[in-house]
């Protein structure tokens, strides 16, 4: 054990102290923590229930062992069994998740399963090791496992970066740096392909080799929706009839996903109580449309994520803000909404009454006996429960507007037909597993067969039976808090959601959303999953062709279109900023995904400059953008800010008429009136700077291989066998070498060597006469 180990271990448990959490969980022989001593994460987090993150289990992966259980048999080394984690591991785990929700702030899911679950897979891959004496080849082979564990690749980037950041980070292994380990090798059943195409689409904003190869090709585009995969969703949402009444929901919030860019945490949250509404007025009074401007906008009320005043010492609040809404979007906004608010009336109305009276059933006295079917239908949902099928013709007008009046019509058709057909064979299996007694109409329990026509449930007994085993079919009752201190209750969200509706998902059924008992709001899980998480998502169903049934997209990549697009338009990085409740311009271009073509289109030149060749007008937007450099860029900037920017116009009109690409990268000056002496020779000229394009590296990498090899050829010769002048070669490779060392290290669009050598020459410099009078009269700068 370590001090680094041992100090991490000490401060998360004083910080559990606090908290008041069981530090040593029980636990069986399997590892499993029982229910009453599983730490709730999300509370921990001070965050609202459902949904809930246990950390229950304190066991090896059992993903991680099949896999490597079936690289041991190929080894021919004896398997290994399902066991708790060792002491040292089981310390080391819950620390790292106490670090991650109470410390770093971070959401319980992500702590569970980017952080605590990759961890788990390591401990399972050190066998008898202790966190301190991690070896390069446990490393390796949790990286291995990883990778062959599902395939997406996200597993296995996870590994590594806990390794890189928590492990090494924390110096808690002996052998540190771990990292490199991870390395990008095949891995029986996984690919390392999928890491590093998962690699390109997170985080690309901090590399430094981001390469267009033509102008037209955009930055980071692994971030936006495919195009096939975006133009299809738009067909689904606004074209298809939804075929389940939960659809038609989805479908609204994919609109609005759309319209807002929203992440997906705020779409979930956004408040029925949604509309603001701002008039605009001259300062005599008037509407300001009478004046050419703009009379009254639409703004959406929300809840912004990753502001400052989203967390408290008690947990997280709902930080309230608006984001204003198009013109042209106006109507397509307004009609989502109101389309969702009409679906989710009845769960509202509902779940209103359930949070007024925390009761289940609200509508019955808790004394009361209710028919067995009308419980069924209660507890499942399902319409079904006589005998006799429902009647077609109404399900298809159902299907087609949705509306819960012909709910109530097949309701009550159903209802008149028990005491003749009795109730359904799927009702009656519902109710024969429930733990519960079934009773006649006058309160006493059945003995023998049961008469389900005339069967009873004490509403009471009903509810406790629900609270007891159906704990993940409770309504969402607990209030959020605001950051203004008052409390928003799930009744008065915009996406409310039948909680496991299988009835009909699953099942195929009619879903009775007037009387279903279990109601919450909408999920993030749930929007990731129909949009690509599960086999069974909006494309599946939806999707016209094989092809389309397969698509997949990324809910964070709608917001990077918005802001990708809004760049586009030219509308100013201020607005994008404040649009989507940003604390800094530079956040915004992170979601910046033009093409270079389209940034420079977005440039306005000064009036000025319009009359200027149009090859020095695009010199003038490459500088305006921040995309080039050198002497002549420097230049420009010190006329302009001495003389103005007429002068600095004519002169770049006349010595910057183009961009000179050699292979080595590019260099503003104008080569039509002035040659260079050393043209391809720019090693050491402060004109050149790197370009980005990616075969400009590989020519340098392949002239520094061969630099190299000459140096070691002429170095690895005897010195009496090398030829006359090789003293003078060597110097040429060292001097060669070294800049190409240097020139494969510079950024894109950075200058070389910005203190080097003025290797062009202009013709005004060239004198008449010997070679040795232009030597003399002519030299470097």
């Amino acid at each position: 054990m370590n001090t680094f180990y041992n100090n991490y271990i000490l401060s998360a448990q004083t910080i559990a102290s606090k908290k008041r959490l069981q530090w040593e969980l029980p636990f069986d022989t399997s590892g499993k923590v029982p229910k009453t001593a599983r730490w709730d994460l999300a509370s921990i987090a001070g965050m609202v229930t459902p949904p809930y993150f246990w950390h229950s289990n304190l066991s090896y992966d059992d993903n991680a062992l099949e896999v490597l259980n079936d690289l041991r048999q190929k080894q021919s080394l004896t398997p290994m069994c399902a066991q708790p984690l060792s002491k040292h591991w089981r310390d080391y785990y819950q620390a790292v998740l106490i670090n991650e929700i109470l410390v770093k702030k971070n959401k319980p899911g992500h702590a569970l399963n980017n952080i605590g679950r990759p961890l788990r897979i390591i401990a399972t891959c050190a066998g008898n090791e202790e966190p301190w004496d991690l070896t390069a080849a446990s490393v390796a082979l949790a990286y291995r496992v990883a990778l062959s564990i599902g395939t997406s690749g996200k597993l296995a980037a996870n590994v590594a970066m806990i390794v890189r950041t928590i492990i090494d980070g924390q110096h808690i292994a002996n052998r540190s740096p771990l990292a490199q380990y991870c390395a990008h090798q095949s891995a029986a059943g996984g690919t390392n392909e999928s890491v590093v195409s998962l690699k390109k689409g997170n985080n690309t904003y901090r590399r430094t080799d981001k390469v267009k190869l033509e102008l037209a090709e955009r930055k980071d585009s692994a971030k936006l929706p495919s195009e096939k995969a975006f133009w299809e969703l738009i067909r689904i949402i606004f074209t298809e009839q939804p075929k389940t009444f939960v659809d038609a929901i989805r479908f609204n919030q994919l609109k609005l996903a759309v319209a807002t860019g929203f992440r997906i945490g705020e779409s979930i949250l956004l408040p029925l109580n949604w509309a603001k509404w701002h008039d605009y007025y001259t300062p005599n009074g008037n509407l300001a449309g009478t004046q050419g401007g703009i009379s009254r906008s639409l703004a959406i009320r929300h809840f912004a994520e990753k502001q400052a005043s989203d967390t408290d010492a008690s947990g997280v609040l709902l930080y309230e803000t608006i984001q204003h809404v198009p013109t042209i979007f106006e109507e397509l906004v307004s009609e989502a909404f109101g389309e969702a608010e009409r679906l989710t009336r009845p769960l509202r109305d509902r779940l209103r009454l359930q949070i007024k009276t925390g009761r289940l059933l609200p509508e019955f006295n808790q004394s009361e006996l209710v028919p067995a079917w009308d419980i069924y239908n209660r507890m499942s949902g399902s319409l079904w429960f006589a005998s006799p099928p429902l009647p077609s013709d109404l399900i298809d007008k159902y299907r087609v507007s949705f509306d819960p009046v012909y709910l109530d019509e097949m309701r009550r058709i159903q209802i008149a037909q028990i005491p003749v057909h009795g109730v359904s064979l799927n009702c009656m299996k519902y109710l024969k597993k429930l733990p519960i007694v079934i009773r006649h109409k006058n309160g006493d329990a059945f003995e023998g067969t049961v008469d389900w026509k005339n069967a009873y449930l004490r509403v009471s007994e009903v509810e406790a039976l629900i609270r007891e085993t159906m704990i993940t079919k409770l309504p969402d009752c607990a209030p959020f808090r605001l950051s203004n201190t008052e409390v928003l209750y799930p009744s008065e969200l915009m996406f409310l959601m039948p909680i496991r509706a299988l009835i009909e998902e699953r099942n195929g059924g009619i879903l009775d959303v007037n009387r279903y008992l279990s109601v919450g709001r909408a999920s993030a899980l749930d929007m990731q999953n129909h949009l690509g998480g599960n086999a069974n998502n909006v494309f599946s169903r939806y999707g016209q062709d094989d092809v389309d049934r397969e698509l997949k997209l990324n809910t964070h990549s709608l917001r990077h279109l918005q802001n990708a697009e809004l760049f586009r338009l030219g509308v100013a990085d201020t607005i994008i900023t404040k649009r989507f409740n940003r604390k800094s311009v530079a956040q915004s271009y992170v979601y910046d995904h033009r093409s270079l073509s389209e940034s420079l289109a977005n440039i306005d030149i000064p009036e000025e400059a319009e009359s200027i060749a149009p090859r020095a007008r695009e010199t003038l937007k490459m500088i305006m953008a921040g995309k080039i450099r050198g002497p002549i860029v420097d230049e420009f900037l010190k006329i302009q800010s001495e003389l103005g920017d007429e002068h600095a116009f004519n002169y770049l009109s006349v010595e910057a008429d183009g961009l000179h690409v050699t292979p080595y990268g590019f260099c503003v000056n104008s080569f039509t009136v002035d040659p260079c002496s050393k043209h391809l020779e720019c090693f050491d000229c402060r004109h050149l700077a790197r370009s980005e394009n990616p075969q400009e590296q590989d020519t340098l990498e392949k002239m520094k291989l061969k630099m190299v090899e000459v140096v070691n050829i002429i170095e690895r010769s005897p010195q009496e066998a090398r030829n006359i002048g090789w003293q003078n070669q060597l110097n040429h490779a060292k001097s060669r070498l070294s800049s190409l060392e240097v020139l494969i290290s510079t950024p894109p669009s950075m200058q070389a060597f910005p203190d080097g050598q003025d290797r062009y020459r202009p013709l005004e410099r060239i004198v008449s006469g010997s070679i040795m009078d232009t030597s003399k009269k002519w030299s470097p700068e």
